[in-house]
């Protein structure tokens, strides 16, 4: 009798931690955690917060003749560099060969010069924010010549090792597209995120992609924008996911050209459609972009070392890239080279000295002076520490974007996902793009499928609104 007891006993108890166990995974994957709390005044800037000058100043990019003798003169020095092993190419980073070409053509055919010019073909400004002189470019939208058309504002945001010159040969395509493709206008606003290029780097702990997100809020605030667009990719693409989804009442719409949802739900769907025939839960079409998984997994293994150095000690990798040009031109030209292309690895230039390759040398070269003239990659690789050091404590992965999304899927970058599985995030996918190439860097890769990407979503969302428009003044 007592072991009847007891076997009634423990079925109870087994009942009753397997009622807690489901209740908590229903939690989990049901109830909407609460947003997490930003401080809505804080200051990043030296010392104690104080009253800041909120004036919109223009800014030139003005480099001075000094600090560009002395990357010349850091150029000339001798190359220490360790032979590579045979048949390595750039699988094990940076070849010697591909580091010691592009140097010399940095020290005598690239054009500081020339390229700032180019560089302030657009209006540049600053205006300080929660204590710090952020940088940003405002670039006018093009007539279309319809008079149909609108006026929308874009902010559009970079990431690492990014800067606001990647999108130099994106721009044109976007405030002047085909009226007859058309009917929207738009007005870019791109600006350097705290601590990479022209902005300034934070001087206090805690400046991760919530507290980008509002202060790019403020910013837009300042330019008098009260519903707009907003793009990125990379870290860019996380702000303008967090800023979709903590201001769904002021952001329009959001496009992304890197996504991935990473929801309880997504994770298990993911891990499901691996086991289960195609069709079943991932698209035939889409299985390349998630499986095999241990070859994604030994990818993310292999690439994302820099990301593990820069979350937990940046001041330290800081201190050997920002003393040496080259040492600074090495660390990110193998992500130029990895990240446009898989195969790149395999060839023994990295394909970046490739004819064939979509990135100009000048325009990485534009890239890593930014970093190099401004002292910012230091202060660039900490928001690495920033975001990572809280990821578990305060993220949005399981807080759904209601807002419009626009998904660019090009078929290289780092990180994509089928839509079925990136709706677990994105409530409202207005469009979903599978590119025809294309990888990490798409604005410098391919700015024109990029950008007919972007105007074709803003496009759609706006004739949306407006037929919803129509059909409320109907009633």
């Amino acid at each position: 009798m007592n072991g009847v007891v007891v076997v009634v006993e423990m079925r109870g108890v087994v009942g009753g931690v397997a009622a807690v166990v489901v209740g908590v995974v229903w939690w989990w994957v049901v109830v909407e955690p609460p947003l997490p709390h930003l401080h809505p005044n804080p200051w990043w800037g030296p010392g104690q917060p104080r009253p800041e000058d909120t004036t919109i100043r223009k800014f030139v990019v003005n480099i001075t003749q000094e600090a560009v003798d002395d990357l010349m003169a850091r150029l000339d020095l001798p190359l220490r560099l360790t032979p590579s092993l045979h048949d390595a190419n750039f699988t094990y980073g940076v070849h010697p060969d591909t580091l010691r070409a592009l140097v010399h053509y940095w020290r005598h055919n690239y054009s500081w010069p020339q390229r700032q010019h180019r560089i302030n073909t657009y209006p540049h400004y600053r205006t300080t924010i929660e204590g710090l002189d952020i940088h940003f470019l405002r670039v006018t939208a093009g007539s279309s010549g319809d008079g149909g058309s609108v006026v929308v504002p874009l902010l559009l945001l970079h990431g690492w090792p990014g800067s606001f010159v990647e999108f130099y040969d994106l721009f044109p395509h976007l405030i002047d597209p085909s009226p007859a493709q058309h009917k929207v206008n738009i007005e870019v606003i791109s600006p350097s995120i705290p601590g990479y290029g022209f902005s300034a780097a934070p001087t206090k702990k805690g400046f991760g992609h919530l507290e980008a997100a509002q202060l790019m809020l403020k910013l837009m605030d300042r330019l008098g924008f009260d519903r707009f667009y907003v793009q990125g990719g990379d870290w860019g693409a996380f702000i303008a996911a967090a800023m979709a989804t903590l201001y769904p009442h002021r952001v329009a719409g959001v496009h992304l050209n890197m996504f991935s949802a990473t929801t309880l739900g997504a994770n298990f769907k993911t891990l499901l459609g691996a086991i289960l025939p195609p069709d079943l839960l991932i698209p035939r079409q889409d299985q390349h972009k998630l499986y095999p998984l241990v070859s994604r997994l030994k990818m993310f293994a292999r690439e994302t070392g820099y990301l593990h150095i820069q979350a937990t000690k940046p001041d330290t990798i800081g201190v050997a890239v920002n003393q040496s040009p080259v040492s600074l031109a090495a660390y990110l030209l193998e992500k130029y080279s990895t990240w446009t292309h898989p195969n790149n690895p395999s060839l023994p230039d990295g394909g970046v000295l490739s004819p064939s390759y979509p990135i100009p040398i000048d325009a990485i070269l534009d890239n890593i002076c930014v970093y190099w003239f401004t002292n910012s990659i230091t202060s660039s690789m900490r928001f690495y520490a920033e975001n990572f050091g809280s990821l578990l404590t305060r993220n949005l992965e399981n807080n759904p974007c209601r807002v419009p999304a626009g998904l660019a899927c090009f078929p290289f970058e780092l990180a994509t996902q089928p839509k079925n599985i990136a709706a677990h995030k994105f409530y409202d996918i207005v469009s979903y793009s599978d590119l025809p190439r294309g990888g990490h860097f798409a604005a410098m890769e391919e700015p024109k499928l990029l950008a007919d990407d972007i105007i074709n979503f803003i496009s759609r969302v706006e004739e949306r609104s407006r037929r919803q428009q129509t059909q409320t003044q109907a009633r």
